[in-house]
């Protein structure tokens, strides 16, 4: 667990080393970044970083748990679940699997700097390395698997289709287009194509 940080500190103080830290960690990695560095972003004196947070590695555990916790949350009420073509039917699988991918793309979007620092650097702080990766491949999964199973009970989806596996295939489809997004190698086409093929390609090969 994170060191707790002082309660006197000003919410707004909090909220501007975070934001600080986090943009200073994605632009100078995790060993690169420095407190001083962190100070200064976030426009405070760099014993106020110490008094409140301690160390440059509570500081990071703390944008961690800030970046990956309670997200499935939050993107649940910014978008409330499909609701069944009937009475008696599952949601319309291709429409669950349409918002899934849009909110996954949005999610990995938004955090990408960030992201590609933390995995490419994280394998250094293992008490943070399970939290990061819970948090880059398991947002949305749980309710993707049920959706999968329910649409499976309604005949919409074969019987042998194993829902973990699928919604782990079908996130890591997302998670390529994103990444790759942000590479020398982007594709021509739209990211709105792709996710429209995604759901085509993984919905025909579990459909019933």
């Amino acid at each position: 667990m994170p060191a707790s940080t002082s309660k006197s500190i000003p919410a707004a103080t909090r909220q501007r080393l975070l934001d600080a830290a986090a943009r200073v960690f994605a632009r100078k990695g995790l060993e690169g970044a420095t407190t001083r560095e962190i100070a200064r972003e976030a426009r405070v004196n760099e014993v106020t970083l110490f008094r409140h947070f301690k160390t440059k590695d509570n500081l990071l555990a703390q944008v961690v748990q800030r970046t990956f916790d309670r997200q499935e949350e939050t993107l649940a009420a910014q978008c409330p679940p499909a609701r069944p073509t009937s009475k008696s039917a599952a949601p319309d699988l291709r429409a669950s699997l349409r918002r899934y991918a849009q909110r996954y793309h949005d999610l990995l979007k938004h955090n990408l700097p960030l992201l590609r620092t933390l995995i490419g650097e994280i394998h250094r702080h293992r008490e943070h390395e399970l939290r990061v990766f819970k948090g880059v491949f398991t947002p949305l999964k749980a309710e993707l698997q049920a959706t999968i199973k329910s649409a499976q009970a309604d005949r919409q989806v074969r019987p042998g289709i194993v829902p973990l596996v699928a919604a782990d295939v079908f996130g890591s489809m997302i998670f390529t287009e994103v990444f790759r997004r942000a590479s020398p190698y982007r594709p021509k086409y739209l990211s709105s194509r792709y996710l429209k093929a995604c759901v085509d390609i993984f919905a025909r090969g579990i459909e019933n």
